[in-house]
């Protein structure tokens, strides 16, 4: 393919999944421009991407979905969001597995990278990466990505260095050549002091720990140890990390599908699942059996496909008809977001005109292996571009 992408251009894209499996599935998400399945490639269009039909069969090692990307008018940077599922076929999830990442694009202008500031200080984390078009930093984004503590903004390279048993300016030793900090009663001792606690006029300065003390605010509970900022949520009934939610994401959890809920109490036994409801065609688990759509009721001579009742497209090629996994009947969903591309492969970068990447950004688990997605440009020629399938 040519060495970039711009913008306007109308562009196939090909997503190869590699494993050892049987059959594979992809869902595909984009943030910008609008992608389109291509007739006889086996994926359709759902609300928020593009979704294969059926789970294709893994042939020398790989299975290939290919699909049309309308690059926006003007320049600037977008983000893939692929799922891929390899299922060895024996009918149920056991043995399947799935793997998420994003693939950036820059079109028309020079590709830099900035790294996400979850804090805004103005440093962010190396790990998550991700491509723009150059010149200052986007929102929630930095160009530096050399922040030790991406939770606390006054942690960065170059800070000050206050005497509280922190790296504060990230040179990897703590409270070399500190400055006191001033602090407030503590009375519980845990290292936090409550509004109240701040209100009384009492201050000391100091270096951390000192017994009464604290620098640190966000205490709920000033006479309670066990229950402040810095503690896990454990359900107890009680806000323990003080954040004002009580036992957020701990409570027991029961039931399948449209029918899980959450108990009422820390005891799994006061969880009542939801009643389940016929099985309909709509990516959900609604009869709460741990199964998609099965058996889901459509029209004579229509087929639940990804979700919608449809008319079968063509048996994509290398495979027709493959039943495939429970665990490998769909794609999931990912978001999207921003970044460029050369016809390099999906590990590389570039600058210039374009640059690509292939990343996770919330560190998902990889259970499966993601294979190389290459761009093969075609420009924008009404008089040869192929039919799209309609959007529904």
């Amino acid at each position: 393919m040519p060495g970039n992408v711009q913008p306007g251009d109308t562009v196939s894209v090909s997503v190869s999944i590699q494993g050892s499996g049987n059959v594979a599935g992809v869902f595909v998400g984009v943030e910008g421009g609008s992608i389109s399945p291509i007739p006889g490639q086996g994926m359709a269009s759902v609300g928020a991407g593009l979704t294969h039909t059926s789970p294709r069969t893994i042939s020398g090692g790989q299975a290939t979905f290919t699909f049309e990307w309308d690059v926006p008018g003007a320049a600037g940077a977008t983000r893939f969001g692929v799922t891929s599922v390899v299922a060895n076929g024996n009918g149920n999830s056991s043995g399947d597995g799935g793997a998420e990442h994003y693939l950036d694009v820059v079109y028309g202008c020079e590709a830099q990278e900035f790294f996400r500031d979850f804090d805004g200080d103005g440093h962010g984390r190396a790990t998550l990466p991700r491509l723009f078009c150059a010149g200052d930093a986007p929102e929630g984004y930095a160009p530096f990505g050399d922040d030790c503590d991406d939770n606390r903004d006054t942690t960065y390279p170059g800070a000050t260095e206050f005497c509280n048993l922190r790296d504060d300016d990230c040179n990897g030793e703590v409270d070399d050549d500190a400055i006191p900090l001033e602090q407030y009663p503590d009375a519980d001792g845990d290292g936090y002091y409550s509004p109240a606690e701040r209100e009384s006029g009492e201050t000391f300065v100091g270096c951390v720990p000192t017994d009464g003390w604290a620098a640190e605010p966000g205490d709920c509970a000033e006479n309670d140890e066990t229950r402040n900022p810095g503690v896990e949520e454990v359900c107890n009934l009680l806000d323990d990390n003080c954040d004002g939610r009580v036992d957020e994401r701990v409570r027991p959890t029961c039931g399948e599908g449209w029918c899980r809920r959450e108990s009422s109490t820390c005891d799994v036994s006061a969880c009542i699942p939801g009643q389940p409801i016929d099985e309909v065609c709509n990516l959900l688990d609604d009869d709460c059996d741990g199964l998609v759509d099965e058996d889901a009721p459509c029209d004579a001579g229509l087929s639940c496909i990804a979700g919608e009742c449809r008319v079968p497209d063509e048996p994509p090629e290398g495979g027709s008809g493959e039943s495939g996994d429970s665990g490998g009947e769909h794609g999931g969903r990912t978001s999207s977001s921003s970044g460029g591309m050369t016809d390099t492969d999906a590990g590389a970068s570039a600058s210039g005109d374009g640059g690509c990447r292939v990343g996770g950004e919330q560190g998902f688990m990889l259970l499966g292996v993601f294979g190389l997605i290459a761009l093969r440009d075609r420009r924008r020629a009404q008089s040869s571009r192929r039919p799209k399938a309609s959007t529904q």
